[in-house]
């Protein structure tokens, strides 16, 4: 059986598979594209004209998409959130409270707490969350800790209903995703189209335009998601560049006390500063640092607080 002869494979269609935001970066590029050199160009004005519908519904899909995503992205913050700050407590408070009941490392102690704080830094969100049921349990009737067992027992319950409403959001925005893909599909489709046309037409300057109206760089780049490096006291660091939109999140965790900026400026500061704890990842909306225009604000930044040496490490989620 022969395999397929590669210039019939669509690049557009299996390069944005499952990367619905690509699909919508190249296609944003090639619809301007289109439209701004089909002055200079008549023959692509044609092209633009059937191009542009099929771009208008993939950004109408992936608006959807965002929109019932949005419970979703909003549940998930609040469970990541949640789990952060009864850590906090655990470790500032209840460890504290337990410890002056039970010496560390009495049967006591060992049966409230058989694996120590381990189960509470589980990859598994849903393991960390019955760490709190499980931890409550085995408190079990001591008087000494029965204030500190409710309010365990008020988190737990907490976590669960974040927990459940994050899982209702992603059935919606699995079925949503559905007709995302499609068009992108078929925008796709018609960008190889165009290519074909472009190439039969201006064959002689395919070199000069294909560059013009693809996003190549996009389509062949497969971006870096995780960025890490050392933060100088009192210092700061440009992170890195990146065009974000509304509704994007970012993951930020550092060993010290730090602020995060989104700057018009590689190491810039001018944006609202989100502060993250040290040695806890804090999830960021970008739209919180106050910016609405993610052209030009673009370099996030973060500026070291403390008197000490760290690091960061910073995921695009």
């Amino acid at each position: 059986m022969n395999p397929t002869w590669k210039y019939l494979l669509d690049q557009m269609e299996i390069e944005t598979a499952n990367n619905a935001k690509k699909a919508v970066a190249i296609s944003q590029f090639h619809d301007s594209a289109l439209k701004t050199l089909s002055v200079t160009y008549p023959g692509l004005l044609p092209l633009y004209e059937r191009y542009h519908p099929l771009h208008l519904t993939l950004i109408d899909e992936y608006s959807n998409l965002d929109s019932t995503g949005g419970a979703k992205q909003g549940d998930r913050v609040s469970v990541a959130l949640l789990l952060a700050s009864s850590k906090e407590t655990l470790v500032d408070e209840w460890m504290v409270d337990i410890l002056k009941v039970h010496k560390k490392g009495s049967p006591a102690f060992v049966a409230i707490l058989p694996k120590g704080l381990s189960p509470f830094n589980d990859k598994g969100i849903d393991a960390r969350i019955a760490a709190y049921s499980t931890l409550a349990k085995n408190i079990g009737t001591e008087v000494a800790l029965a204030n500190m067992k409710a309010e365990i027992i008020t988190v737990h319950t907490n976590l669960l209903a974040a927990r459940n409403l994050q899982k209702g959001a992603k059935t919606t925005t699995s079925n949503t995703s559905d007709t995302l893909d499609i068009a992108r599909i078929a925008a796709m489709n018609m960008q190889y189209r165009n290519l074909g046309n472009m190439m039969d037409t201006y064959f002689d300057t395919k070199e000069v335009l294909c560059p013009l109206l693809f996003d190549l760089v996009t389509l062949r780049i497969h971006p870096q998601t995780v960025f890490t490096g050392n933060l100088l006291a009192t210092n700061k660091k440009a992170v890195m560049a990146h065009t974000f939109k509304a509704g994007d999140t970012l993951g930020v965790k550092t060993t010290q006390a730090s602020k995060v900026y989104l700057a018009t400026t590689i190491g810039g500061i001018d944006s609202i500063g989100i502060a993250v704890v040290g040695n806890i990842k804090t999830v960021l909306d970008v739209v919180d640092f106050g910016v609405t225009d993610f052209t030009n604000h673009r370099f996030l930044t973060i500026v070291n607080e403390a008197a000490i040496t760290g690091r960061f490490a910073v995921t695009l989620l």
